[in-house]
């Protein structure tokens, strides 16, 4: 595999970046119908993405995943963080999200908020994030669900 490149994404790009969002929750094995209720929140507009930090990875060619970053005080919003399911399990996800620390502490950040999928909790603990919260969630056939709330911290953010 090439080796990990990212650049900031385009607007004319926001389709293939939804498409890309909707394949990633798919990928957990929710129903049909629950990806259609969470599809207006999975979509990305071009207008986010001009108007947010949206950044692309990159193998070569391949579009491996992506995310989108809302500044805030004194931390920022991990509002879109997508892998191609077929790039997963390689550290690529780790490196990404790595990339985007980076760039919120080096606009000042303290750190990254993330509104985690409980499936995709145990990625970001695994990468530092550390649960400060939980917020409920229920789907049909899970009423008990919850989505926990994460905090990242911005280890450049305390060499400034």
């Amino acid at each position: 595999m090439a080796e990990l490149q990212f650049r900031r994404a385009h607007a004319h790009e926001a389709a293939a970046l939804s498409a890309l969002a909707l394949a990633s929750k798919s990928h957990w094995g929710y129903s049909d119908t629950q990806i259609a209720a969470w599809r207006d929140e999975l979509i990305v507009t071009p207008a986010a993405i001009s108007a947010y930090h949206a950044h692309v990875g990159m193998a070569g060619a391949d579009t491996i995943g992506f995310f989108l970053l809302r500044p805030g005080s004194p931390n920022w919003a991990l509002e879109h963080f997508w892998m191609a399911p077929q790039h997963t399990g390689r550290g690529l996800g780790r490196a990404m999200l790595l990339h985007a620390a980076c760039i919120a502490a080096q606009e000042g950040a303290a750190g990254l908020s993330i509104d985690a999928d409980p499936n995709a909790e145990a990625f970001y603990l695994h990468c530092g994030a550390a649960r400060i919260g939980l917020i409920a969630a229920p789907i049909e056939g899970a009423p008990e669900r919850t989505r926990p709330q994460l905090l990242l911290g911005c280890p450049a953010h305390s060499a400034r």
